[in-house]
């Protein structure tokens, strides 16, 4: 039997299966050829380099729905080709005018956190650059002291566990967004029941529109004129996070490598610099390590609260604090300078028998309070007006009456320091001179004949306890 057939039929039913069926099927298979390739994953690289300003590697790239990609085995490195940070899977999620990112978990370093700060104040001061929101979403988050890439060191639960606190890492939540002008980012933590710990708030604001400033290519008519901080913490934060992120040199702050910081802050930055006021808690303060920048010869771990401190323009307007430590070693020398330059009067058992240079003691506790009026050196209630006891005696007492200012420098003065006048014309000298106090200064530079006695020291002891005066600028 004969079947008609015609052959513009079949061309066109030839020519609209390949248009609707083989050229899509085509391209959607080059399409994942192009999004699996090495190529396309080096774009990503590329762009996330540009937007971070660190080298990014990406291992392999999913698209799990539209405008949203699975990013696995990223890795973050320094300028200098160290590891920063290693994160397994990362979740981005592009909108309009938002940028989504998740990660399941994250353990801070010193050195990321360093890293992370400045990309976050290039978010505030470049909106030219970040002209989205972000939102940063980490399921766990924790503090890892320690260098990526080397021995994982005590991370924040141990310090906390070792305190007795809790010790679950729990969220954190990052929003960098702006509105009406300004900018702001914000970092917050959960805890286990979901309410907000810890809180950092930085907000900007702008100039306003007039000129701009091409510097560095970034068009900065709308960078910030101010800065807001609010920082509120009640988990520990180990303190070389705060010195590494403050721009501090390692070892900056003299509190050991354990001290943590709890508590609340609120500042500003104007034209003056920074103003604001704080109450603080410090705890595994260690004394030998601040004893070495006091050159003084000391141990144990104390604890410091400061109750309140005030400063305006970058200077301490007033402070109020309490310090205790359980058990530990204080130098004779160490001593001897508390009762000649602070006035604290010597106690029974002021001096061993054995005439020891290092004096054990069982407890000690004072409270400090800093103003204009002076120094104010307080034994703690119920004492008897005893800052230092071995035994139940009594190593020190507290001083009858306030001490300047002066006095408590030449206490933290290391040995052999030069004596030179204190005013706005030496400050500005010291400012603008590489002096060196330590060598005895420049030669040939002396000080006024009516400002030697200004500059005299109270006097010094010796070693053996005897007074001693040092030399002069």
């Amino acid at each position: 039997m004969f079947i008609e057939r015609s052959a513009g039929r079949i061309r066109l039913v030839r020519t609209l299966f390949v248009l609707l069926a083989v050229a899509p099927c085509a391209g959607l298979c080059g399409w994942a050829a192009l999004r699996h390739s090495s190529g396309y994953r080096a774009a990503i690289e590329r762009r996330c380099e540009r937007l971070i300003g660190l080298p990014v590697s990406v291992g392999s790239v999913e698209h799990v729905r539209p405008d949203a990609m699975r990013l696995r085995g990223c890795r973050l490195s320094s300028a200098s080709g160290g590891t920063l940070l290693v994160v397994p899977v990362i979740e981005v999620e592009s909108l309009p005018h938002e940028i989504r990112l998740s990660l399941p978990r994250l353990a801070c370093t010193p050195e990321l956190a360093v890293e992370l700060a400045a990309l976050a104040g290039a978010w505030l001061r470049q909106p030219v650059r970040f002209p989205v929101n972000c939102v940063v979403d980490i399921d766990d988050f924790s503090w890892r002291l320690g260098a990526a890439g080397a021995e994982p060191g005590p991370a924040a639960a141990d310090l906390r566990a070792d305190r007795g606190l809790p010790t679950g890492d729990g969220p954190l939540h990052v929003e960098c967004v702006a509105a009406n002008g300004s900018r702001a980012v914000r970092v917050r933590r959960n805890d286990g029941t979901g309410s907000v710990s810890d809180e950092v708030r930085l907000v900007t604001t702008p100039r306003g529109v007039g000129g701009s400033d091409d510097r560095d290519g970034v068009d900065d008519r709308a960078a910030p004129g101010g800065l807001e901080l609010l920082c509120s913490l009640s988990e520990p934060l180990p303190i070389a996070v705060i010195e590494a992120v403050s721009g501090a040199e390692p070892g900056g702050l003299p509190l050991g490598a354990e001290a943590v910081v709890t508590g609340t802050a609120t500042a500003s930055f104007g034209e003056g610099g920074w103003s604001g006021s704080a109450a603080l808690r410090i705890d595994r303060v260690d004394l030998a390590t601040a004893g070495r920048q006091l050159s003084q010869r000391m141990t144990g771990e104390a604890a410091v609260a400061i109750d309140r401190v005030a400063w305006s323009r970058g200077r301490v307007l007033e402070a109020d604090c309490r310090c205790s430590v359980a058990r530990g070693r204080l130098s004779q020398r160490f001593l001897d300078a508390c009762v000649t330059l602070l006035g604290c009067r010597p106690g029974p058992a002021y001096r061993s028998l054995a005439r020891d240079e290092v004096r054990q003691f069982d407890d000690l506790e004072f409270t400090l309070r800093i103003d204009a009026d002076g120094t104010e050196i307080r034994a703690a209630a119920g004492r008897a007006g005893a800052l230092a006891k071995v035994q139940g005696l009594s190593i020190v007492d507290e001083p009858p009456a306030p001490v300047s200012l002066d006095r408590l420098a030449w206490l933290v003065a290391p040995p052999g320091a030069v004596a030179v006048p204190a005013s706005r014309a030496t400050a500005w000298l010291l400012g603008a001179f590489p002096v060196d106090l330590q060598a005895g200064g420049p030669t040939g530079m002396r000080s006024a004949p009516d400002s030697r006695a200004d500059s005299t020291p109270p006097p010094q002891p010796e070693q053996a306890g005897r007074p001693q005066r040092r030399s002069e600028f």
